[in-house]
């Protein structure tokens, strides 16, 4: 059986990290079929290195074409999908978007057999196994023309680095463009979890943007972490490791935990993570620095306080210069990012962030800072609000990030 597994890129411009991250998900989906049955070609593909010409002759003569999408990739998703039904092949999307919207997905796209929401690497195995499709967690597909949505599952466990197989990806040249991007790591790195969710997600719903999925704060066992991340040190040499959970900074006893567990052999290994700029105390900016954190990603996000209660983030202007400062005086570098265009932005709020944004690149560790206008996400608290506004989007499945822009600012 031929398995193609892609994760498009985006569909209006070109992506900020193409070439740098490969892409987890469809690895992690990728590497669960190829433990089980090893005879299956399976082949994990990068949408964002190809065009979308080499894209279609790359999944020519799959069995199954599984898609990851997220809201901004989906309409090349679509295209892809239509192209391999027509070639005879089984179509399956998963991701945070398909996960949004399940429904309107199997409604509107005959050409899209079955959607998986949340996690998707055990489901995606047993749709491959066949049988019972009812018997399938988060599953949801067709029964003589009626849409099926069999149990969901929350996603809760993180998944390993050793289940990873990443003789199916080139990862040496993710190591080469991260590096130019990142050069206060080393560059033999892994993605991975240390854990999933998000303290403050689970405590107030999050902020009103997010689509995450993952509604509860969970961490891996320390010690079968470090020795995962072990093994591939003597397998492939890794020195270096992405956190991709939600915000590392939000539960400190687990922090403190991880770097209890640590072992001396293991003292030189590069951390990056997500953070949120109130949870970086004094004593989380120390954890943070004894844990080898070179790179923090913290989503400023406005430089309005007014602003920052409006997207309910749970912290004010005044904290992230303090988590710059605390960060800076450790070392450790920041990748910031801003968004404009949220509820009740105006010239006054647009003004204070680029005050702030000016102030804040003032701060040396402050090494990337990025802006972006708003998008409107379906599983969001926003996405939801839009709905309600505009019952077309209750009905489709494509949310055109253009067009939804648009929709929201006025």
């Amino acid at each position: 059986m031929k398995i193609s597994l892609v994760c498009p890129t985006n569909y209006y411009g070109e992506s900020a990290t193409r070439g740098i991250y490969y892409p987890m998900g469809v690895l992690s989906v990728g590497s669960l079929i190829k433990d089980s049955f090893p005879s299956y070609d399976v082949s994990v593909i990068d949408g964002e290195l190809y065009s979308k010409e080499e894209l279609i002759d790359k999944i020519k003569d799959a069995d199954v074409l599984g898609l990851s999408a997220n809201t901004n990739n989906y309409p090349l998703c679509l295209e892809l999908a239509e192209t391999a039904k027509e070639q005879g092949s089984k179509v399956v999307i998963g991701g945070p978007h398909a996960t949004a919207l399940p429904t309107q997905i199997l409604r509107n796209r005959d050409y899209v057999d079955a959607v998986i929401v949340n996690d998707g690497e055990e489901s995606f195995l047993e749709y491959l196994i066949g049988g019972d499709l009812s018997r399938i967690p988060n599953l949801v597909w067709r029964d003589n023309g009626e849409i099926k949505h069999n149990l969901v599952n929350p996603p809760t466990k993180p998944v390993r680095l050793v289940d990873m197989d990443f003789s199916l990806i080139p990862l040496e040249s993710y190591w080469e463009e991260h590096k130019k991007e990142f050069p206060d790591m080393d560059e033999r790195y892994v993605e991975g979890f240390t854990h999933v969710g998000c303290n403050w997600r689970e405590k107030s719903g999050g902020c009103k943007f997010c689509d995450i999925p993952y509604p509860f704060n969970n961490y891996q066992a320390p010690g079968r972490f470090w020795r995962d991340l072990q093994e591939l040190r003597r397998e492939r040499g890794v020195t270096s490791f992405k956190d991709y959970g939600d915000c590392l900074t939000g539960n400190p006893e687990r922090v403190r935990a991880l770097l209890e567990a640590r072992s001396s052999s293991l003292d030189d290994v590069d951390f990056s993570c997500y953070g949120r700029s109130i949870e970086i105390t004094e004593e989380m900016a120390d954890l943070l620095r004894d844990l080898n954190v070179r790179y923090v990603y913290i989503g400023f996000d406005s430089g309005s306080t007014k602003m920052l209660k409006l997207m309910r983030q749970g912290y004010a202007v005044k904290h992230n210069h303090a988590a710059a400062e605390r960060l800076e005086r450790r070392g450790i570098n920041i990748t910031g990012s801003l968004i404009l265009g949220a509820e009740e932005e105006n010239e006054e709020t647009i003004e204070e962030t680029e005050r702030f944004a000016r102030e804040i690149i003032q701060h040396p560790n402050v090494t990337q800072l990025h802006c972006a206008v708003l998008n409107v996400f379906p599983g969001s608290f926003y996405g939801h609000q839009m709905a309600e506004e505009f019952p077309q989007l209750k009905e489709d499945d494509v949310w055109d990030v253009m067009e939804t822009q648009r929709l929201w600012a006025d």
